[in-house]
């Protein structure tokens, strides 16, 4: 982070803000800090729209009922001072299961900027192309071969593109896209189906950190399921609900790791 050593603001201090952790002093610190740091700000955005989306998404959970097996591990305490905790524990215990079930399981943890960034960048480029009606890609699916080639050169990768007919979905084309990842590139896939209902599969290089489980984000009305493997990172996004998205996701995630 750049600043004055008065003003010095580290990435925990960044994230203490957004949980809103700081003493009303440091906050006008930070603040100041931000107008003048388009990066950083941008990193706070997305961290903020991450927690409320987390929070919006967990809050019904604190309304159900006590697990039944719970409230026997508690039943010789008093309920009043455990039930508010039992049901945060509960909640808890559903984002942990949530979070892993099923996915292979490679990375407990994704790193923060890639939960503030990729998804979030993902879903603003499916928003903005899905809606063309004349020019959704630059290169069509009538020249995969070149479209592959480059964007691979570009992405600096071997791209490969998932086929989803099976799915009912045929690939449109694609393009290629700047990624917030440094000095780095992005191409995006889209696909439609007989309805005209449209996917995209964004692929970002650049991605620090190890390699990550396969997540899920929501924004507005769009979806994604994203995942880090190699340096790279891969989100599939769509209108049509998680899980509608979920058994599609789950064949490209296959296809682009085996």
């Amino acid at each position: 982070m750049s600043g004055s050593p008065a003003t010095m603001v580290t990435e925990a201090e960044l994230l203490a803000y957004v949980d809103d952790r700081l003493p009303p002093e440091r906050r006008a610190d930070i603040e100041a800090h931000l107008a003048l740091h388009p990066e950083d700000a941008a990193k706070v955005t997305a961290w903020q729209a991450q927690t409320e989306a987390l929070r919006s998404h967990f809050a019904p959970g604190l309304d159900e009922p006590v697990p039944a097996a719970m409230m026997a591990l508690f039943a010789a305490q008093r309920p009043s001072i455990w039930m508010p905790a039992l049901r945060i524990a509960a909640v808890l215990a559903i984002v942990v299961a949530s979070a892993g079930v099923g996915w292979f399981g490679r990375g407990a943890m994704m790193p923060a900027t890639v939960v503030a960034a990729l998804p979030q960048e993902a879903t603003r480029a499916h928003l903005v192309y899905s809606k063309e009606v004349l020019h959704p890609v630059e290169v069509t699916a009538k020249e995969e071969q070149h479209l592959v080639a480059w964007l691979s050169k570009r992405v600096g990768t071997a791209l490969k593109v998932p086929s989803l007919t099976t799915q009912g979905y045929g690939l449109v084309g694609g393009r290629l896209l700047p990624a917030s990842s440094g000095n780095h590139a992005a191409a995006q896939f889209m696909y439609e189906n007989r309805q005209g209902q449209r996917l995209t599969l964004y692929v970002r290089s650049g991605e620090g950190g190890s390699d990550t489980s396969f997540r899920f984000a929501g924004e507005g009305h769009a979806a994604a399921f994203y995942w880090v493997d190699g340096g790279f990172g891969y989100a599939l996004t769509g209108e049509s609900g998680r899980e509608a998205l979920l058994p599609i996701a789950r064949v490209v995630y296959e296809q682009l790791t085996r």
